[in-house]
């Protein structure tokens, strides 16, 4: 995907952070660009003499135009990749060396170990019912393994004491604040006196939330990667976390850009996650409620993005965010 926040390096550029982060003896082969991404520029990498390969990710340039929760992801990322190598089971590349100093590349890089199988998007028409269904359960088991991670804050990861939130319900109007300006400055049309309704009315809803777990945002089919093993598809690892934040464990079940629009049409799922969680109870208005901010707030992300894509990319996303835009602010007007 063509996008202006992908850095773009030269195989000389890539074959020095080679060697700055892994020594002289580490022999590089063929180096190939990974297009899938929408944000940052990623690479495979071959290393003869290890008999592997690995994979460099590449953040944005700064002063590259950006939505405001986005000025740094990158942290954010390694941050999750290592807590979750920590604290859970969940199959995860292996950050390898991370450099955030923009000594040797004017912007944040890091190496990961490379997954060798494919994302879950591009083969699930293929799949069986069944193994499709198990999968999903695993991925309950997993997701419920990352919202046991409690955090100190409400918020997006930061350092800035003044953005760690004592209540959700701060933490997200802050989140939602921040989009909607970045949206007026880029002059997306959105039905700003609605959002200003709902957010006036209905936040009192993200006062149930008490604790901060973390939320991945963004597990949708095609950051989980599967390998096939005979007919059927096995959960090999899910990346990219560069999205994550710490709030209400509902929000990673906000979107139908996520693996579970309709939790209720992935019952075995729900159950299993349930389960993990120890819920203990089915949702409640309340929480349907909290769940369409959640898909408000994605489909505004995916509306405000658009400035970075080409026309037509952009002009079929944005169709597609407002739709949803639309739905989810009148749910929350009729709640």
């Amino acid at each position: 995907m063509k996008s202006i926040t992908k850095n773009l390096l030269t195989e000389d550029q890539i074959r020095n952070l080679v060697k700055v982060n892994f020594g002289d003896s580490c022999g590089v082969g063929n180096i190939t660009e990974l297009k899938g991404g929408m944000f940052n520029s990623a690479y495979l990498i071959e290393r003869p003499q290890e008999k592997d390969s690995i994979v460099l990710k590449v953040s944005i340039k700064p002063g590259t135009k950006t939505l405001t929760y986005e000025k740094d992801p990158m942290p954010t990322e390694v941050a999750v990749f290592k807590l979750v190598e920590e604290r859970t089971t969940i199959p995860t590349p292996r950050v390898l060396a991370h450099d955030f100093s923009k000594k040797h590349i004017p912007s944040n890089y890091f190496f990961m170990t490379a997954l060798e199988g494919i994302a879950m998007n591009r083969v699930q028409k293929k799949m069986s019912k069944e193994n499709e269904a198990a999968l999903k359960k695993e991925l309950a088991v997993y997701l419920a393994q990352l919202h046991h991670i409690k955090g100190d804050y409400f918020g997006y990861f930061t350092e800035d004491e003044n953005r760690q939130y004592k209540t959700w319900k701060e933490a997200f109007l802050h989140m939602m604040s921040m989009l909607l300006e970045d949206g007026k400055k880029n002059g997306t049309k959105l039905p700003y006196e609605r959002y200003e309704r709902v957010l006036k009315d209905k936040s009192c809803y993200l006062e149930a939330v008490k604790e901060p777990s973390l939320v991945d945002y963004d597990l949708w089919s095609g950051n989980v990667f599967v390998k096939q093993q005979g007919e059927n598809y096995a959960l090999e690892g899910i990346i990219d976390f560069e999205r994550a934040f710490w709030g209400d464990p509902l929000a990673d079940f906000g979107g139908s850009v996520m693996l579970l629009d309709n939790i209720y049409e992935e019952a075995d799922l729900w159950k299993v996650y349930q389960e993990k969680v120890k819920l203990g109870r089915e949702l409640s208005k309340d929480d349907y409620i909290r769940r369409a901010f959640y898909g408000l707030y994605i489909y505004t992300i995916m509306a405000a993005e658009t400035f970075r894509y080409g026309f037509v990319y952009s002009h079929i996303q944005r169709l597609f965010a407002m739709k949803n835009i639309k739905k989810y602010l009148k749910i929350l007007e009729e709640a």
